[in-house]
């Protein structure tokens, strides 16, 4: 049987290659320096993002949704290839005021911050499309709360306030925000272990730890439930990551869970909470538990 693919899903499929590969050849032989790295990282998965994701369920069909998605695709490619081209030394002769952008912090050009402004509401968005309001109003509350701190009354905790070029570097363009920490371990460790946690799923592993949990707690109450812990927790002791447990296991026990009678709320927390606790097995044990 051939499997014919619209060339969006095709286009989505080589992404996603290429960005495992990048993945795995950059964290074991590096060639772009870190910002660079992450820059690229970023860009393959936000443009993933938006040409699997539509900008609303109803709108998936709809030939303006589908034309914004790719101006937003295109928008992800030229703000991360703007962090790249003007941190990487390679691209030295195409660097503003001869300067990467690391070392001209504080002095951005308009041509910055314009960048830096597109890129933050891209990602602000892709988390929309990804995890819904929540995350996207938290950040913005923040936004313009590091914005307006000297308008704040004095029992909501009120500041100096920070400028809008300000508030730009820090969240995009430089390496304290969408370029920090967070991203860095997620490139670092976490994905290789969601690439691995694919793989198990792909070979039949992650089935066969499914089948064996079902065979010791299928039948007692409240079955599927302990099928998840005993399955994440299996799972965790490999791969010690609480989200490649959730993107393999879950994808198992949590249709197991509601088919059984769980509401969709339940079946998700407790399959996030046994993908957590099982990030802490012997002998991986994540990297929270070396961090406590």
């Amino acid at each position: 049987m051939v499997v014919t693919m619209t060339p969006r899903q095709l286009v989505s499929r080589v992404l996603a290659v290429a960005l495992c590969a990048f993945t795995l050849a950059q964290v074991n032989y590096p060639v772009l320096a870190p910002q660079p790295q992450l820059a690229v990282f970023a860009l393959l998965g936000l443009v993933i993002c938006f040409l699997n994701i539509p900008i609303h369920p109803t709108l998936k069909d709809n030939a303006v949704a589908k034309a914004s998605d790719i101006l937003l695709a295109v928008l992800t490619t030229v703000c991360c290839g703007w962090v790249l081209v003007q941190n990487e030394p390679f691209f030295q002769r195409l660097w503003q005021d001869g300067s990467s952008l690391g070392n001209r912090a504080g002095f951005e050009t308009s041509a910055d911050i314009l960048v830096g402004v597109i890129g933050l509401l891209i990602v602000i968005e892709a988390a929309r499309r990804s995890l819904g309001w929540a995350l996207p109003i938290m950040s913005g509350l923040f936004l313009v709360y590091a914005y307006i701190g000297p308008s704040m009354p004095d029992w909501l905790f009120p500041h100096r306030g920070y400028s809008i070029e300000r508030i730009v570097a820090q969240t995009f363009l430089q390496a304290q925000g969408t370029f920090g920490v967070a991203l860095s371990v997620m490139f670092t460790y976490v994905f290789l272990f969601v690439i691995f946690g694919a793989f198990l799923a792909a070979t039949g592993a992650t089935r066969f730890i499914i089948d064996f949990a079902q065979s010791v707690f299928g039948s007692s109450p409240g079955g599927p439930a302990k099928v998840a812990v005993l399955s994440s927790g299996l799972m965790g002791s490999l791969s010690g990551s609480a989200v490649a447990n959730t993107a393999t296991t879950g994808t198992f026990t949590i249709p197991m869970m509601r088919s059984a009678g769980f509401k969709a709320t339940t079946a998700a927390g407790i399959q996030a909470a046994a993908s957590s606790g099982g990030a802490l097995m012997p002998p991986v044990m994540g990297a929270g538990a070396y961090m406590m």
